[in-house]
């Protein structure tokens, strides 16, 4: 279960079978070696805000998506999903990251660099549940991300991930300009913004062939859907998170 050029085991790696549409299908090896294990990414935040931010929906959303990929796709499962520093060289042992409420991330030099190693060598990144003001405006949120993003790739901008984007047709078709954000529906709490449906924006940053190495969840929040299958009146919300997720790893397996 090893990235592209790393080589920290000396086992030979496997390909993952997946049964898709009727036919099995050989993933190449490019993730992890027999099967698929969510990780969920720790951070320190800023001083004096959040220091539980990266922990947002945990455990539960994830073991909601390891459930829902296991009743729904034909991806084999290694284990239970895990929490990884980005720090860490065990990094290169996941395929996907996950990265919840960015406004509060804090990175370091040791972390900016394992994570553009990890990212140049196949490796795939989900920033996910943050939020400003709507479409066609940023704020604090997102200029926190985006100075850390800057950080690991200085030369590289994120690019809106429009719906002809075969990412968003690889396994479940969505529509990402139609797709119902969680931030639109059930509680809000005081002084936070309810957004029009148009309002969640993804966006992608790709390496020089194309390839999507992160993708950004902006005012939108599908770990809260992973968490709350039918719960908080989220609706077609919770079921479309799923599907990202899905439509997201599948991607990033296959290319």
């Amino acid at each position: 279960m090893h990235l592209q050029g790393f080589t920290g085991s000396g086992h030979t790696a496997r390909p993952a079978m997946v049964m898709f549409l009727g036919i099995l299908w050989i993933l190449p090896v490019h993730g992890q070696d027999a099967g698929f294990q969510f990780a969920r990414v720790w951070y320190e935040s800023h001083p004096g805000f959040r220091e539980s931010a990266w922990a947002t929906d945990y455990p539960t959303a994830e073991y909601n998506l390891h459930e829902a990929i296991s009743r729904t796709t034909g991806l084999q499962l290694e284990g239970p999903p895990v929490v990884v520093s980005l720090r860490d060289p065990g990094i290169f042992e996941y395929a996907v990251l996950y990265l919840t409420e960015p406004g509060y991330w804090r990175t370091n030099e040791e972390e900016v660099a394992n994570l553009r190693r990890y990212l140049d060598r196949g490796g795939f990144l989900i920033i996910d549940d943050f939020h400003d003001y709507g479409r066609g405006y940023t704020g604090p949120q997102w200029n926190n991300m985006y100075d850390n993003i800057k950080r690991v790739y200085p030369d590289r901008e994120p690019v809106e991930l429009t719906a002809d984007h075969p990412v968003w047709q690889i396994y479940y078709d969505i529509d990402p300009d139609a797709a119902i954000s969680t931030k639109n529906g059930g509680f809000r709490g005081w002084g936070e913004t309810n957004f029009a449906p148009d309002d969640d924006i993804y966006y992608a940053v790709f390496d020089d062939a194309g390839r999507p190495m992160i993708i950004i969840c902006y005012n939108q929040d599908i770990g809260d859907g992973w968490e709350w299958p039918g719960g908080r009146n989220l609706g077609s919300a919770s079921t479309v998170s799923f599907q990202m997720a899905i439509n997201f790893i599948f991607y990033t397996l296959t290319h």
